[in-house]
């Protein structure tokens, strides 16, 4: 019998470091090149003081340079086994030499097994800062330029009416575990730490990130402005996110701390949509009896968006889409229980994090179950037991197809159950027995 693979806590190696802190600046957005330029400064603490190699997570970006301490230049390598899956081999065909070399990549650069795509050397003069218990700063220096991952430049085709507002944006987005696709970090939900967020853009336009928005400060040109933000409260890199655009700013009357941001001539919207916004928050805090874990809370509706909404740390990005007038009813159900969703999702996703994917499914559970307590509320029992036998279907009819649902990745699917629905496996099954 085929012996499972060793996925125990105890058979990962450990980061020889521990992430404190990161200062992300993007100086450098330019809508023309789809591009971006910028620099990012990681603070680590060494926990083994023989330090030599560390390795990031950095993927489509060109890195030109990298610092230790502002001083010392340390030499860099760059490897990501994902641009040749099938290694050079154009002729293989079969998915399953496929899913093996895939699977093979992905642990290649899986940053909790102490493992990316940029690997730093320490040089033999930066030694004497590796200490145990004292931070070391690594500033990276990169550029990307028609990322086809990770960030999205919405341009809309040019129109001749000059009083068509231009209503060209860009937002960040993707998986779990992504955020190496726009910046150099360690890309896991294992290390969160502190932030430093700066993002230069033209006068016209507002940045969008994580945190509070500490000062927003006018370049020496008056041409372009900076948008300083400050998480003080430790999150991971995965819930770090960005969104850039001539938005339209909507402060919540019922709770100043919440913002919202949406495209041009889309305010009157706006103003509908999130108008029972605030009492969300206060379902969650008296359910939960715990204050919301952040100071501030933004809510930023773009287009073209792959999902209906995406939850960060103290940021969600949804789709304009999900905006509607007074008058449509239909969508006013779907609305307000994806962004209460996504508030749920700031207490546990953001806030509270799984230590390993195996324990994905519980942060995301409790957030699901928070949200249909409050959809429970909003719209009577009825609505809320009709949510639940829909969610009962569609994991029955998920696991007549796939078979179990898999809560831990690190264990092997289950068989396809027998069912009068599923004929296919009755039959392997009957064949197995006799």
């Amino acid at each position: 019998m085929d012996s499972e693979p060793k996925t125990e806590p105890k058979d990962v190696p450990a980061r020889p470091f521990k992430l404190a802190h990161q200062i992300v600046s993007l100086t450098g957005i330019s809508f023309e090149r789809k591009s971006i330029i910028g620099a990012v400064e990681l603070t680590i603490v060494p926990t083994k003081e023989n330090l030599r190699l560390i390795r990031l997570n950095a993927k489509q970006c060109r890195i030109y340079r990298i610092l230790l301490n502002d001083v010392c230049e340390a030499e860099f390598f760059y490897f990501d086994p994902f641009l040749d899956i099938l290694q050079g081999d154009s002729k293989v065909r079969s998915l399953d030499v496929y899913s093996k070399n895939h699977l093979s990549a992905a642990q290649k650069t899986d940053p909790d097994v102490n493992c990316g795509e940029l690997l730093i050397q320490i040089p033999p003069e930066g030694y004497h800062m590796i200490q145990e218990g004292r931070g070391l700063r690594i500033g990276i220096e990169f550029s990307m330029e028609d990322p086809q991952g990770g960030i999205h430049f919405v341009i809309p085709p040019t129109s001749e009416d000059e009083q068509q507002p231009n209503s060209a944006h860009m937002f960040t987005y993707a998986y779990e575990n992504s955020t190496r696709l726009w910046f150099p970090c360690v890309d896991s939900f294992a290390d969160p730490c502190t932030w430093k967020l700066e993002f230069t853009v033209d006068k016209h336009l507002t940045a969008v990130s994580c945190g509070e928005l500490v000062e927003v400060v006018m370049t020496p040109d008056l041409r372009r402005k900076t948008f300083h933000y400050s998480l003080t409260t430790p999150v991971c890199a995965p819930n770090i996110a960005l969104a850039v655009g001539p938005f339209e700013i909507y402060v919540d009357p019922h709770m100043h701390e919440v913002t919202h941001f949406c495209l041009p001539q889309l305010l009157p919207l706006l103003k509908n949509t999130v108008r029972y916004l605030h009492e969300a928050f206060e379902f969650f805090e008296e359910t939960l009896s715990t204050r919301y874990p952040f100071s501030c809370y933004k809510q930023v509706f773009v287009d073209e968006l792959d999902t209906d909404i995406s939850a960060y740390a103290t940021l969600s990005i949804a789709s304009v889409h999900l905006m509607h007038s007074i008058a449509i009813i239909d969508q006013t159900y779907i609305t307000r229980t994806l962004m209460s969703r996504a508030i749920a999702e700031q207490f546990f996703g953001c806030f509270i994090t799984s230590h390993h994917w195996s324990d994905t499914w519980l942060a995301k559970g409790i957030a699901e179950y928070l949200c249909g307590l409050y959809s429970r509320k909003c719209f009577g029992n009825n609505e809320y037991r009709e949510w639940v036998q829909s969610e009962l279907a569609r994991v029955v009819h998920y696991e007549e197809r796939y078979g179990g649902i898999i809560l831990d990745c690190s264990q092997p699917p289950a068989p396809l159950p027998v069912s009068s629905t599923n004929p296919a496996s009755a039959t392997s099954k009957q064949t197995e027995i006799v």
